[in-house]
């Protein structure tokens, strides 16, 4: 089957689905509870008041381990000999099965846990007792959120950053996931740790020197003009968004050929 038809594809949806709340149901409900797992530590250690930072960035958290995990929960025997060739016999064609992996890993699952998450977060906020005196959706006054804020450009580019961040993480571990055979999550960190060294290592002398320094100051002053603040956090927002589609496309593009030349 090479053709793409919505019909295939909405089965394969739905078996995903099912897939889904078998293997990767009850680590999501985990890490929907994260705010309440804070919020029974700070009542223990008798914490009067959570920082709204500390929770929301608790939540982003859990929201990038839920996209990393998510292939390797929902699709890890995809590449294992005998027990993938259920992926191999779906009655769909790969583009089908690849965009419905794409569905859950870069949309469905994350949003789950992002939703869920704010709802129990929301809760424990309404209790009139406990460590949680704000909502940082509906609180206004709160300096590091606000529900005004949502509709803001500032706030848009932001949710743009997080999503795309979170669609380059889940488009790396889809692809290790494609490569690796056993302990796939241990593998893939371990991996990143051993580059992101050695990429340290190579490129700290080279931000360390001054002349390179200068030259780049110069550059984006003839390109930009005077670099505000506002400027650079503009150049910032178009770099990251750039560059995490780049390493979501080949991410993506890499593991589309690995699935396609998966011999069972």
């Amino acid at each position: 089957m090479k053709n793409f038809e919505m019909k295939r594809f909405g089965k394969v949806v739905v078996r995903d689905l099912h897939s889904t709340y078998n293997l990767y149901g009850m680590s999501m409900l985990i890490l929907m509870l994260l705010p309440l797992i804070i919020w029974l530590f700070a009542l223990a250690f008798s914490i009067h008041d959570t920082p709204v930072v500390l929770r929301y960035n608790m939540i982003q958290f859990g929201v990038a381990l839920t996209a990393a995990i998510s292939s390797m929960k929902i699709y890890n025997s995809c590449n294992l000999s005998g027990k993938g060739n259920y992926f191999a016999m779906l009655p769909a064609s790969l583009g089908e099965k690849f965009c419905s992996m794409m569905l859950y890993c870069f949309i469905l699952t994350p949003l789950a846990v992002y939703v869920g998450s704010i709802a129990v977060d929301t809760l424990l906020s309404l209790l009139p007792f406990g460590p949680y005196h704000h909502n940082f959706i509906w609180q206004r006054g709160v300096d590091y959120f606000e529900f005004s804020d949502v509709i803001s450009y500032g706030s848009f580019r932001n949710a743009i950053v997080t999503f795309l961040s979170l669609t380059s993480t889940a488009a790396l571990f889809m692809f290790t996931n494609t490569i690796f055979k056993k302990n796939k999550f241990i593998k893939t960190v371990l991996w990143l740790m051993l580059i992101i060294f050695v990429l340290v290592i190579i490129l700290v002398p080279i931000m360390m020197h001054v002349e390179w320094k200068v030259e780049w100051l110069m550059w984006l002053q003839d390109h930009f003009g005077d670099i505000t603040e506002e400027k650079m956090i503009s150049i910032m927002f178009w770099w990251n968004a750039i560059f995490d589609l780049i390493l979501t496309a080949l991410f993506s593009f890499f593991t589309y050929r690995r699935l396609k030349k998966m011999q069972y």
